[in-house]
């Protein structure tokens, strides 16, 4: 069995959890995920089975959409409802405008952050998380993220709902942590729920409990190329390159992902050569 599952994910699972399910549920036992969600979150859980991991490094990249719920007033030591919890003593009560200009002029754009410590980046071998539930510390570094879209979508001061594009890589519990900080009130992450990766939208997953049959919720692989350059490749090619060779009659003008379709079916990732003669197999899929 090989392709995609759009899981919608519930709180308080883990997102090792779910993929320990769906192997349950498959019998198969190459399956990974195109980015994590912290088990308080939920929504959107890209889910590749068999040969479909293979392509999920060109997933885990895409752009993501989430919506949030920040409580203003306290914070949380690991920047969300699950953390230990702080009054800041902040008494005030803040404006939609003011939240808005805030996040305009501070948290749009290419920004700088820096990652929660209670998260699963690795710090010499082990999860940062794991470090300090064990009573250590670890020294993070901050690190470039992109924010395309930040808004006040309801609420009421002091709990306020947000709505986030940004960029792989992005921690929304930082998000909201640091416009806390930058507002003068503090704040954590009540609820979230990642609505959108690429192309795909968590209207169309199901829950791990509303699975009756496999067949009828997997994607196969030819239903996920939308974000990609296709080539369908001519018999004498694709005997070509599953020989190894390099096709000397093409090569791509950028450094761009293309999916080799062959009989309408994928076959694999292509890429220009190393001496730039041609291109050839990044990636073999045969499904």
């Amino acid at each position: 069995m090989n392709g995609f599952f759009l899981i919608d994910k519930g709180s308080g699972v883990g997102s090792f959890s779910v993929i320990s399910a769906v192997r349950r549920l498959t019998r198969v036992k190459k399956v990974g995920h195109a980015g994590t969600l912290d088990p308080l979150a939920t929504g959107l859980l890209l889910v590749a089975v068999g040969d479909g991991t293979k392509l999920l490094e060109y997933f885990i990249g895409s752009d993501k959409e989430y919506e949030v719920l920040a409580k203003f007033g306290a914070v949380s030591d690991s920047y969300d409802a699950d953390g230990e919890i702080e009054e800041t003593g902040f008494s005030g009560v803040l404006s939609d405008k003011e939240v808005q200009d805030t996040i305009n002029s501070l948290f749009l754009g290419e920004i700088d952050q820096m990652p929660p410590k209670y998260s699963a980046l690795k710090v010499k071998g082990k999860r940062a998380c794991d470090i300090v539930r064990a009573g250590g510390d670890v020294e993070l570094k901050s690190r470039k993220v992109q924010i395309d879209g930040f808004e006040m979508i309801g609420g009421e001061w002091p709990e306020l709902k947000f709505r986030v594009n940004c960029g792989s890589g992005t921690y929304i519990r930082s998000l909201v942590h640091d416009l806390g900080q930058e507002l003068g009130s503090g704040a954590y992450v009540l609820e979230l729920n990642r609505t959108k990766i690429g192309d795909f939208l968590l209207e169309n997953a199901k829950k791990l409990d509303e699975i009756d049959k496999i067949e009828d919720v997997l994607i196969p692989f030819e239903d996920v190329l939308s974000g990609f350059e296709v080539l369908a490749l001519s018999d004498e090619e694709f005997e070509g390159l599953s020989d190894g060779r390099v096709l000397l009659s093409k090569k791509f003008d950028h450094d761009v992902v293309v999916m080799a379709l062959y009989r309408d079916k994928l076959v694999g990732v292509l890429e220009n050569s190393s001496d730039g003669t041609g291109i050839k197999y990044k990636k073999r899929i045969f499904s």
